[in-house]
């Protein structure tokens, strides 16, 4: 069973938008999950939602593998996108907290208010993209 592009992309959203907040005050696990979900997952996931990995047909049969197993092209690159989404998150995290060390203005909540306005940036982004493609499609 396939989950739809767009609702991964109203749980990242919905993750980005949620942290801000969190960053200040609530919950000590509340925000250890979603402000950890978000540096964890948040931007990168956005970029491949944005860059459209595994976005094959669904009604495509597959290519067989070594193995002789036939597998879809959306599974088949399954690791690859999540192992892109996690280290690219991880990367823009290191970036920014890095940049706020250099700069000597560390603040956690406005590095959780960068991140998630980059991963909003991104949702926007290829939103408008996938839109304009299914325009041009008819």
């Amino acid at each position: 069973m396939a989950i739809d592009r767009r609702y991964i992309a109203w749980v990242v959203a919905a993750f980005a938008v949620a942290a801000v907040p969190l960053s200040f005050f609530g919950p000590e696990a509340l925000r250890l999950v979603v402000i950890g979900l978000l540096m964890l997952a948040g931007p990168g996931t956005a970029l491949v939602l944005y860059l459209r990995f595994g976005s094959a047909d669904p009604g495509a049969e597959g290519d067989a593998d070594g193995a002789g197993a036939h597998r879809s092209a959306a599974q088949s690159t399954l690791p690859l996108t999540i192992s892109i989404a996690v280290a690219s998150s991880l990367a823009l995290s290191t970036i920014v907290s890095t940049a706020m060390v250099f700069a000597q203005m560390w603040s956690p909540p406005v590095a959780v208010l960068v991140l998630s306005l980059v991963t909003l940036l991104l949702l926007v982004l290829g939103a408008k993209r996938s839109r304009a493609a299914m325009a041009g499609a008819s």
